[in-house]
């Protein structure tokens, strides 16, 4: 195989992101003296996603992003309290859970015995390293990316050229990309001139303007293709 290193997606490709904001969704709810109900939930989920997408589109800022989104679902429930005081405690509680994905342990477990694995995410500082802490996977990853921490995020090639100077990557034929985003992970690595992984279990349709080297659709096609 031609690759001697492999960036990693963290959310829905080796955490269970879903999971872990539901738990930390309902410790904050909880903490505003309110049950999260599924109405709840489902209407966090549409503010959250769209602050995320006017995020990657440059919009709106990180900040902007994580005190909005709370000063919205606080506004819904009708309670008084400090957004960026909740938004505080919902990264806190999210990186006390690190649920990972079926198969991603195993995943991460075989490609280490052949490569130096590095996480490559846009997530929030203090949820990703709490999480990453906590995680079994954490003895088979060489380094920890967070764009909050590097003034810049995926898809932007300006990232992953930070990513190749601080692990001493001199020719980017030998990483590939494994991710289920395609507007970040795959767009990120085609405009960093990388192999990409697109990673997609649910079976999205292809993008004929982001098409990745591979497509994959289990953890096992993900190995099959890096391991062969």
């Amino acid at each position: 195989m031609k690759y001697t290193t492999v960036l990693l997606d963290a959310d829905m490709t080796l955490w269970d992101f879903n999971a872990s904001e539901r738990c930390a969704l309902r410790d904050v709810t909880g903490s505003l003296g309110l049950e999260l109900t599924p109405d709840m939930e489902a209407y966090y989920h549409q503010v959250n996603a769209g602050y995320w997408r006017r995020f990657d589109l440059k919009e709106v800022t990180r900040e902007e992003l994580t005190v909005g989104r709370f000063a919205d679902y606080i506004a819904y429930l009708g309670v008084n309290a400090d957004p960026a005081e909740v938004n505080h405690r919902y990264e806190q509680a999210l990186g006390n859970y690190s649920i990972m994905l079926p198969g991603a342990l195993e995943l991460v477990q075989a490609l280490a015995a052949r490569y130096p694995l590095y996480i490559v995410t846009n997530g929030l500082h203090t949820a990703q390293t709490g999480r990453f802490e906590k995680s079994p996977i954490k003895p088979y990853i060489s380094g920890l990316f967070i764009s909050q921490d590097m003034d810049c995020q995926k898809p932007e090639r300006e990232f992953f050229e930070k990513v190749f100077a601080a692990i001493g990557l001199s020719d980017r034929r030998e990483v590939v990309m494994v991710g289920d985003s395609l507007t970040s992970d795959i767009r990120g690595g085609i405009n960093a001139g990388i192999d990409t992984v697109w990673y997609n279990p649910g079976h999205l349709p292809r993008d004929p303007d982001c098409l990745p080297t591979v497509e994959a659709h289990t953890m096992e096609e993900i190995a099959e293709y890096l391991l062969q």
